[in-house]
C-alpha cells in the first residue's frame, strides 16, 4: 500500500527586528530617553507597533530639531520586516499624548503652540507645508511647498474634511467613461471621503451600495467592466484628475492595483497609484484648517535618488 504523507503547515511569518537598521541611542550624545514612557500605536489594518519614547535631534533634508519620537521594539505585522521606521508627517489632532508633536511641526519655526519654544541649536523650516509624489520604484518629499517642475499644471486647493487625517471629498469616480459612484439621489450634493494615504499601495474603493446611496457596488462594477488600457477619472472637490492605466495596473503581477475597502469604512483610500499620477501638497500652516493641493505629476520629472543630496529647486509656496 501507499504511504500516507503529511504536509507540515508553514508557520505564519512574524516580525523580525534584526531585519531593520535600528537606531542605537547609545551612539548618540544628544539622546534623552523619557521617564519610562512607552507607546502603543495601532493602524487601520490592525497592525501594531510598541516601544518606548525618546528625545533627540532629528534631521530631514537640511532641517533639524530636537523632538520626541517613538523607538519601536516590536510589531505584530511581518510586513514591517526590513522597514527602518515610519515617517510621521500627520496632524497634531491624531498624535499620541506622549508624542504630541508630529515631525513637520517639530521642524517648523512656528510650532503652533504644541510643544513650546524652539531650541537654540536648530535649523527650522519656515513654511509648514510638504508635498509628496512617487514612481514605481522611488518617491520624494518636498519641504516648504511643492516643486513646480514636478507638476504639469498649477495646484488646485481644497480643505480637508478632517483634522486627524488627510481626507478630501470625492464626487465621482469613472472607469472607461462609466460612473462607479452612480448616486441614487442626484438631487442632493453627493460625495465620499477619500483618505490620501502614502502607506497604502492601491486604489481602494467600496464594495457596498453605501446604504443605498449608490445603485451598484463600485468595486464589483469595476471588476465587471475592467479593461486594460483604460484610465480612471476621479473628481476631487469639483476638480477632475486622471489615474492612467500604467499606474493602476501592476505589470509584474499582471493584475490591477485596485482593492475593496472594508465594509466598515464608507469611503475610498487613495494610495500609491494616485501619488504616481498626482503631486499632493499638504498645507498645515493652519493646523486646525489644513488644506490639500493637487496637481497632475510631470511624467518626465525624476525624484531625487535615495540617499542623494538635496537639490535646490524652484519651490512654489
Amino acid at each position: 500500500g501507499g504511504k500516507n504523507t503529511t504536509l507540515a503547515k508553514m508557520p505564519a511569518p512574524t516580525f523580525d527586528i534584526s531585519t531593520t537598521k535600528r537606531f542605537d541611542p547609545q551612539s548618540s550624545l544628544s539622546f534623552a530617553r523619557g521617564k519610562l514612557e512607552t507607546f502603543s500605536l495601532s493602524y487601520a489594518d490592525s497592525s501594531l507597533l510598541t516601544g518606548y519614547v525618546g528625545k533627540d535631534i532629528v534631521q530631514m533634508g537640511n532641517y533639524y530639531a530636537m523632538t520626541r519620537f517613538g523607538c519601536a521594539l516590536d510589531s505584530n505585522d511581518a510586513t514591517m520586516n526590513g522597514i527602518d521606521g515610519i515617517l510621521g508627517m500627520g496632524m497634531p489632532d491624531a498624535s499620541l499624548p506622549n508624542i504630541p508633536t508630529p515631525l513637520l511641526f517639530a521642524l517648523s519655526s512656528d510650532r503652533g503652540g504644541i510643544e513650546g519654544a524652539n531650541y537654540v541649536n536648530e535649523k527650522l523650516l519656515k513654511t509648514r507645508k510638504f508635498a509628496f509624489l512617487s514612481t514605481a520604484d522611488s518617491a520624494e518629499i518636498q519641504l516648504g511647498g511643492y516643486d513646480r517642475g514636478s507638476t504639469s499644471a498649477d495646484m488646485v486647493y481644497m480643505p480637508t474634511t478632517s483634522t486627524t487625517e488627510y481626507s478630501v471629498n470625492v464626487q465621482s469616480l469613472t472607469f472607461g467613461g462609466i460612473e462607479l459612484l452612480d448616486w441614487t439621489d442626484s438631487g442632493v450634493p453627493n460625495a465620499l471621503p477619500a483618505i490620501l494615504d502614502t502607506g497604502t499601495t492601491c486604489l481602494i474603493i467600496p464594495d457596498t451600495t453605501l446604504g443605498g446611496r449608490v445603485a451598484s457596488k463600485p468595486y464589483t462594477k469595476f471588476q465587471q467592466i475592467m479593461t486594460k488600457g483604460m484610465s480612471f477619472y476621479i473628481t476631487i472637490d469639483g476638480h477632475l484628475f486622471e489615474i492612467p492605466y500604467r499606474y493602476w495596473w501592476q505589470s509584474a503581477q499582471d493584475a490591477p492595483c485596485v482593492q475593496r475597502t472594508p465594509p466598515s469604512y464608507a469611503g475610498l483610500l487613495l494610495g500609491d497609484v494616485v501619488f504616481q499620477s498626482l503631486v499632493v501638497e499638504f498645507d498645515l500652516t493652519k493646523p486646525h484648517r489644513p488644506m490639500i493641493g493637487i496637481a497632475p505629476r510631470n511624467p518626465i520629472y525624476d525624484p531625487a535618488p535615495p540617499g542623494g543630496g538635496d537639490r535646490l529647486r524652484r519651490v512654489a509656496v
